[in-house]
């Protein structure tokens, strides 16, 4: 009888599984003897040999004596597999010539060795069809970042880069072939796929053109717009260049419909009667401001660019930590619930928001700061916002409110 194989996973997470069930080891993944499990796994049939395994297993940890802590681990390791039903008559940890290696009598199956063989395998296929089989079961085999608890740990830094830039070239390969293929479902599905493993790599873009080539343009046009938001306001960057071409390209395949004027209304209006302020995307923003900066040159109309800043309370800048995701939360809705429907703002990155005041004096923009920090719930929020405020009329002086108010 065939024996079952141990089923070990480690993109993505590291678990095993054996006949089905879930073997229970340390709960902690990140102790020395789950860290020498995951080496020898990984290391395979060829094995490990011992000043390598030193290294990756203590770095550059101030032992007095390794050689004794990995005999120690060893010794350790062979008591928490028995406990954890694997049978007692096997050495588990095979040590020959300084070569280290997994002999437990159950086959292993690693996932993430498996995968590297079957990416190599199907880049270097020929054939069409077999092509594009191998490299959509590659795709599906890889569930993320190789042993990402141990991220921090040097030689797992290496692997990981090194398995991801072996799924990124099967996957560019796989979406071009299903481009050309026109399987354009398929395509949207796989780059979706990607981008919740990634969702700063642009695998975007293969949606889109999935989505293009559906004449989705709707859709296409509301993914970039989301895309670039989260690109913003997590990132702080815009959108590449080969972003900015596929929204170019949506554009202009846009087919010609002639409508009544009626429904293109219908389409332009808002669904919901909303009060406050109207909040866009940055890159939505950036159009509007420069098209009302050309709309104020030619009426003469004021109107004031404001950056609200959160700071840690004394001038500089909050960075990180959940409590900036809270307060940031916070100033959102202050400036929604503090502004007219007229404003626009939006969020340019973690710790700041953009406004454009409409037809208003610089006089009455220190009012609507008032009225922003009147919004918050906690009063001693203001202290710890700082303002810029700046006319878009050419030659006016600008306001500025570098104090914390």
């Amino acid at each position: 009888m065939e024996k079952q194989l141990l089923k070990v996973r480690m993109l993505g997470m590291f678990n095993m599984e054996y006949e089905n069930q879930p073997i229970s080891f340390e709960r902690n993944t990140q102790t020395k003897t789950n860290q020498l499990l995951q080496i020898l796994f990984h290391a395979g049939e060829e094995g490990i040999a011992r000043e390598v395994l030193l290294q990756r297993l203590f770095g550059r940890e101030e032992i007095t004596n390794p050689s004794n802590s990995l005999r120690a681990t060893v010794f350790r390791l062979r008591k928490l597999l028995v406990a954890a039903g694997f049978p007692e008559n096997d050495e588990f940890v095979h040590i020959k010539s300084g070569i280290y290696r997994w002999t437990g009598n159950i086959p292993v199956e690693v996932d993430a060795v498996l995968f590297e063989s079957k990416a190599k395998e199907a880049l270097e296929t020929v054939k069409e069809e077999d092509r594009y089989i191998k490299l959509k079961e590659v795709c599906e085999l890889y569930k993320g970042d190789f042993l990402p608890q141990l991220g921090a740990v040097e030689w797992v830094a290496t692997e990981a880069a090194r398995y991801k830039t072996l799924y990124k070239r099967c996957m560019k390969a796989l979406c071009q072939l299903l481009k050309t293929r026109r399987e354009y479902q398929l395509l949207y599905q796989m780059a979706a796929e990607a981008v919740e493993l990634y969702p700063y790599d642009e695998w975007q873009i293969w949606q889109i053109d999935s989505l293009i080539a559906q004449n989705r343009m709707k859709e296409a046009t509301r993914l970039y717009e989301e895309t670039a938001d989260v690109m913003f306001r997590e990132m702080g960057v815009s959108p590449s260049r080969r972003m900015m071409e596929r929204m170019a390209q949506v554009s202009s395949e846009i087919p010609n419909r002639v409508e009544m004027l009626k429904e293109i209304q219908g389409e332009l209006t808002e669904k919901e009667e909303v009060r406050g302020a109207f909040y866009c995307s940055y890159p939505s923003f950036t159009e509007n401001y420069r098209y009302m900066k050309r709309v104020i040159s030619r009426t003469g109309q004021q109107a004031y660019l404001m950056l609200c800043t959160i700071t840690d309370g004394k001038g500089y800048p909050l960075e990180k930590g959940e409590r900036l995701e809270r307060f940031s939360e916070e100033l959102g809705l202050a400036i929604l619930g503090a502004l007219r429907k007229g404003d626009l703002y939006t969020r340019y990155s973690n710790n700041q928001y953009l406004v454009l005041l409409l037809d208003i004096s610089q006089e009455d923009c220190r009012i609507v700061i008032d009225r922003i920090n009147q919004t918050f719930e906690n009063p001693n929020r203001k202290n710890y916002l700082k303002y810029n405020v700046s006319s878009l009329c050419e030659g006016e002086d600008a306001l500025q409110e570098d104090k914390n108010i």
